[in-house]
């Protein structure tokens, strides 16, 4: 819970929630979901301009963000 409230304050959320847990062969990664303003405007181009038909981060398909983590003491 800690490292969630941690991961909250550095990426500015508007919520998180835990999302779940995938058991792999090496390590078990946790995932968390979160609606995240601003941060990263990525999918430019060469040219430095976005697609005409991405859409804008939080809204539509890029509402949520997520966050994985094998160990809760490691970044996310």
């Amino acid at each position: 819970m800690k490292s969630m409230k941690k991961l909250s304050n550095d990426k500015q959320a508007k919520t998180m929630k835990f999302f779940g847990k995938v058991h792999g062969i090496n390590h078990d990664y946790y995932i968390v979901e979160a609606e995240v303003e601003g941060g990263e405007e990525g999918g430019e181009d060469q040219e430095g301009e976005k697609p005409a038909d991405q859409e804008a981060k939080g809204t539509g398909v890029n509402k949520y963000t997520y966050f994985v983590s094998h160990d809760s003491l490691s970044e996310w």
